[in-house]
């Protein structure tokens, strides 16, 4: 019967999942509409299974223009229930502020967008103000943009007042034996976001995807592509991913539940990122 129950509860665990674990993808391609690469109707096609923030990046930022084919993308993308952040980037720190802030203008002006995504933030002390300064310009262009910051590494503390999320891992190798910064547990999930590529298989994928649940990540994308660009396709196990990431399930709303079953006598067992209490 103890069986029985727990294998109904952990039933009940997945069917109340909120995604825990949204995708943030790089969809460094064009929205082409040929029926064989059309790689944003893929996005599109999952944006109801999971929650998908994809970062556009019509040419190496907005562009000079309007793009139609990025209209027409953008907006069923985000009709379909998707969110879409403009790619900026700020060479660590390097980069005018007047340029960076004319791009993000920019985005606002062309695209029907939810946030920006500044790649190449630094992760030094002597840079935050550099970002805190952009981050809050941004947030007066619209202050429900969400912002994301990539150092692509561990960062400091600090840098959360200057992003919404920080990619604390963007690399190809090393998901296996990295360390997070022991910080990063006093925050929600959702101020953290993991990228990785050169992953070659699906067995592999599942088994990082399992590693970020555990690591207080709240924002994933794991693909087979590979340097020069791994952002330039949409991984050959794009199916299994989606529902890998939205098999994970909200630890509140499974903890809630369980509470609210009035459960005892249970010990403490690990599932996927919430330890739950199993019949002995």
């Amino acid at each position: 019967m103890k069986k029985l129950a727990y294998s109904f509860l952990v039933g009940l665990l997945l069917s109340f999942n909120t995604h825990a674990v949204n995708i943030l993808l790089p969809a460094y391609f064009y929205p082409s509409f040929d029926p064989n690469q059309s790689f944003w109707d893929e996005m599109t096609a999952a944006a109801g299974q999971v929650n998908i923030t994809a970062i556009m990046n019509p040419n190496n930022g907005p562009g000079d223009s309007v793009n139609s084919d990025y209209t027409t993308a953008v907006d069923a993308f985000r009709a379909a229930g998707g969110k879409v952040v403009g790619y900026v980037y700020t060479s660590y720190g390097a980069r005018s502020q007047a340029e960076v802030l004319s791009a993000v203008a920019s985005y606002a002006s062309f695209y029907n967008i939810d946030g920006i995504f500044l790649d190449e933030m630094s992760n030094t002390s002597t840079d935050l103000a550099y970002y805190k300064s952009l981050y809050n310009s941004i947030k007066l262009t619209n202050p429900e943009y969400r912002i994301f910051g990539n150092p692509g590494t561990n960062t400091l503390e600090s840098y959360l007042t200057a992003a919404d999320v920080l990619v604390t891992f963007e690399n190809q190798t090393g998901y296996e034996t990295y360390p997070p910064d022991t910080w990063t547990n006093n925050y929600t999930a959702d101020h953290f976001a993991h990228l990785l590529y050169n992953v070659s298989d699906e067995a592999a994928m599942l088994a990082n995807v399992a590693l970020a649940a555990d690591r207080n990540v709240g924002y994933l994308y794991i693909t087979n592509d590979t340097l020069p660009n791994p952002w330039d396709t949409l991984t050959h196990y794009w199916n299994a991913e989606v529902s890998a990431v939205a098999a994970i399930p909200e630890p509140s709303s499974g903890l809630l539940l369980l509470a609210g079953l009035g459960l005892i006598g249970f010990r403490y067992h690990k599932f996927g990122n919430v330890e739950i209490r199993r019949p002995d």
